[in-house]
């Protein structure tokens, strides 16, 4: 009997060991996957890139500890989606620098001794609204000889490449806008159009009256007699009302 109560304590012994390492064993995994998952999601929100191989991972590593993966990807790309809309309301649109750029490019060009700047517009909206003055163009200056005053008005517009032999140096209706401007106020009204390069230093410059064409996309052979030359600044014949 003692013997048998002895086979049986040993028996249970065992039994209870084998358990305690199995429990171990699976706290350990259990640990291990939590880690895992934690790491994952570290790593996601880190460099604000969640990619599918890292929702892959954590999808997996969530479903190996029995948790539902979808929250856990959801909540991820919400904060990441937070974290990126904040900084991005502070960037400068590409588009509105480049044009920013070109504008001082072409004020440069007016000899400050000599020209005065009336209105250089800034194209500030929101939600559709804007000032009427955005609609004209970006500058109005005035030539100054002894006590006349003589009245130009430019509107700058900087293209990164032509596309064939064609160029459009307006979008549609703002052609027709600056020859109502220059109409109605009797200002001699001209596109500066920089190609190329960047717009802090184009390539080519051409000044284009806005009375010179009826459609904003033109040839470039139509172009080229408006070409100018870089290192020139601008002249303005106020007899003629010719911008070169």
């Amino acid at each position: 009997m003692t013997r048998m109560l002895a086979i049986v304590l040993i028996i249970f012994g065992v039994v209870a060991i084998g358990s305690g390492i199995w429990m171990l064993g699976q706290e350990n995994s259990s640990t291990i996957d939590q880690k895992s998952l934690e790491n994952a999601i570290a790593a996601a929100i880190k460099d604000s890139n969640f990619t599918s191989k890292e929702e892959n991972l954590i999808r997996d590593t969530a479903l190996q500890e029995g948790r539902d993966p979808e929250p856990i990807i959801k909540k991820i790309k919400e904060d990441l989606k937070a974290s990126i809309d904040e900084p991005e309301t502070e960037l400068i649109d590409v588009n509105v620098k480049a044009g920013l750029d070109f504008e001082k490019f072409i004020v440069m060009k007016f000899n400050k001794d000599y020209f005065v700047i009336k209105q250089w517009a800034g194209d500030k909206y929101v939600e559709g609204r804007y000032a009427e003055t955005t609609l004209d163009p970006d500058l109005q200056l005035e030539l100054k000889l002894g006590n006349k005053r003589f009245p130009v008005a430019v509107e700058c517009k900087w293209r990164s490449n032509v596309k064939g032999d064609f160029i459009r140096f307006a979008n549609d209706g703002q052609l027709e806008r600056y020859q109502a401007f220059e109409t109605r106020t009797k200002m001699p009204t001209f596109i500066a159009l920089g190609v190329g390069g960047s717009p802090s230093s184009p390539e080519a410059l051409y000044i284009i009256p806005v009375s010179a064409f009826k459609k904003p996309i033109q040839h470039m052979a139509n172009i080229s007699k408006y070409w100018k030359p870089m290192d020139n600044d601008f002249f303005f014949d106020q007899e003629k009302g010719e911008l070169r």
